[in-house]
């Protein structure tokens, strides 16, 4: 069964990738919400739901192009002289704290804004207010102090459990942001699930 999931991250990589953030992404949000409610409920209904998971799965796909693009780009620095040759051997944790930071700082934000893109299109597919964008300082936040650290991680691993490693963290970051705005007084319990 390990055999098949390295197979497919390595031969079938993009599809690999959607399905990966598909199932653990939208967890992880789906757990956010009820960490945040402080209750055990379905916060979605059923075409929400499938909505946000085909979201989660385009996400990841972008996100797998995304570390390619970052661990091109470091490659291209050191080549050009413009980063020490230590930053430029795989799997080192100055090659993986190289990548995850052009990976957060350079692209990061561009994800975040996609994300909310999504979920705002979701929203009006569904005829539901769009979220407004007054949570982005949070999560672009997030990038420093968040996923460089754990990114950072995420690249000192094998090239074929790099995106499974980033899916699970993505489910991390719902318990996060839930934990965070847990802190939060709790909010009146929500209208029941959306169709």
């Amino acid at each position: 069964m390990w055999q098949a999931y390295l197979d497919a991250n390595t031969h079938h990589a993009y599809l690999a990738a959607f399905v990966q953030f598909l199932v653990l992404g939208t967890l992880g949000e789906v757990v956010s919400i009820m960490v945040r409610a402080r209750r055990v409920h379905a916060p979605f209904g059923p075409a929400k739901l499938a909505l946000k998971a085909l979201g989660w799965g385009l996400l990841g796909v972008y996100i797998k192009v995304m570390f390619l693009v970052a661990t091109a780009g470091v490659g291209a620095l050191v080549a050009h002289g413009d980063l020490p040759a230590a930053f430029g051997e795989g799997g080192t944790l100055p090659y993986a704290f190289a990548v995850s930071t052009v990976l957060n700082l350079l692209i990061g934000p561009s994800m975040i804004l996609l994300h909310r893109v999504i979920d705002n299109g979701i929203d009006r597919v569904l005829e539901r207010r769009p979220a407004s964008w007054d949570g982005l300082r949070r999560s672009l936040m997030t990038l420093v102090w968040l996923w460089i650290p754990l990114h950072t991680f995420t690249f000192t691993q094998p090239r074929e459990l790099r995106i499974g490693v980033a899916a699970l963290l993505s489910l991390l970051l719902g318990l996060v942001l839930g934990a965070l705005a847990g802190r939060a007084p709790a909010a009146p319990v929500p209208a029941p699930a959306e169709p």
